[in-house]
């Protein structure tokens, strides 16, 4: 079954979307094929995969950008002979400005022919200073720890500073977002980032398309479990800037090693075979990390509160800066564990080999 990710960006979308894609690789041994797209409208092909001897979708070096119509789009969708995953993101469809026709066109397309899971978040705070770390690094996504280091080296030294008008512009981004959704989608599931996060594995199994399938999780398939193989990838990303870890890290990292390099041997060799783009993204920053990187914080929930006090959206709450303080404390423990007594990580915890075998490819 086709699946559509609904997306403001920020909000879990290429977690979700390679997610979905895996679990129907590991549940259904490739029948059917399932690929995953990742976002439809900035170039797809139709080309000869010599790893499966048939013709499918997949995106191309170089082939990127809105050269395509949404007529297009469509006619390369209608005609492959697999499955697919991908995203639509609103903010790309207002940059491509093709005419009312065409989008309403491609909209009832996709509710004839996807299972649509819309994403959202309810810490929009926390959603809009993603967006503006993005406008920093002008990345949106990193998939190995070479490369989240290089990109992130010099902002986690030096910090940056947010004009409160970019906190503004992505409320009302989202605020847009969420009125494009209503007006156009008939939405199969939400997909809501706090919510669902933390039980993740739960959520895909737990969508239509699985239902017939024998829903082999993450443990089945590589011996951890996959909250545990997510919270190594975003750790073992760490290890390159430095930080210190406590010893209940260090163990957790030393004891799943090898469990994590056999999933990511597996991911590498899916995406070789055009089944996914890139890996699974990894987490950039937690809410305690924001904090910490942008110098003027205080006035962002300043001027995040002054908008929703304005405009007064239901799906919005203001915050107080206890508040943040204390769910940046629970989503720290989540992911850096209990004991916050820090040592410094050493070669003989994970040893450069072992930390090289983890991280195989640097992701364009």
């Amino acid at each position: 079954m086709n699946v559509l990710i609904l997306t403001p960006d920020r909000v879990g979308s290429t977690l979700l979307q390679r997610l979905i894609t895996a679990y129907a690789v590991i549940n259904q041994n490739n029948c059917p094929l399932t690929v995953n797209l990742h976002e439809l409208t900035n170039g797809i092909v139709s080309y000869h995969n010599s790893t499966f001897d048939r013709k499918m979708l997949g995106k191309k070096d170089g082939k990127w950008g809105y050269y395509q119509s949404l007529q297009t789009i469509t006619e390369l969708l209608d005609t492959c002979q697999h499955d697919v995953t991908a995203r639509l993101a609103h903010y790309h469809l207002k940059r491509r400005n093709d005419n009312t026709g065409d989008q309403l066109a491609f909209y009832q397309y996709l509710n004839d022919n996807f299972y649509i899971v819309a994403t959202r978040r309810q810490n929009l705070f926390e959603h809009a200073t993603s967006w503006a770390i993005v406008g920093e690094s002008k990345n949106l996504n990193v998939y190995n720890h070479k490369q989240k280091h290089e990109i992130f080296e010099e902002i986690t030294r030096t910090g940056i500073t947010v004009q409160p008008e970019i906190i503004e512009k992505y409320m009302h981004q989202y605020d847009e977002y969420l009125q494009w959704v209503d007006r156009h989608f008939n939405v199969n599931a939400w997909f809501d980032y706090e919510r669902d996060l933390p039980n993740l594995e739960k959520f895909v199994l737990n969508l239509r398309p699985f239902a017939d399938t024998a829903k082999t999780t993450w443990k089945d398939r590589f011996d951890i479990d996959w909250n545990a193989w997510n919270r190594m990838h975003y750790l073992l990303s760490l290890v390159l800037f430095k930080y210190e870890f406590s010893q209940e890290e260090k163990d957790f990292m030393a004891a799943n090693i090898d469990c994590y390099t056999q999933a990511r041997v597996w991911l590498q060799d899916i995406q070789d075979a055009g089944i996914v783009i890139s890996c699974i993204p990894i987490k950039l920053h937690t809410l305690q990390e924001k904090s910490e990187l942008i110098h003027n914080i205080d006035q962002c929930l300043i001027a995040y509160n002054q908008w929703v006090n304005q405009h007064k959206p239901s799906y919005a709450l203001t915050y107080t800066p206890e508040v943040l303080t204390q769910t940046a404390q629970l989503e720290y423990t989540a992911w850096r564990g209990p004991d916050h007594t820090r040592t410094a990580l050493t070669y003989t915890d994970i040893t450069p080999l072992q930390l090289a075998d983890s991280d195989l490819k640097f992701d364009q």
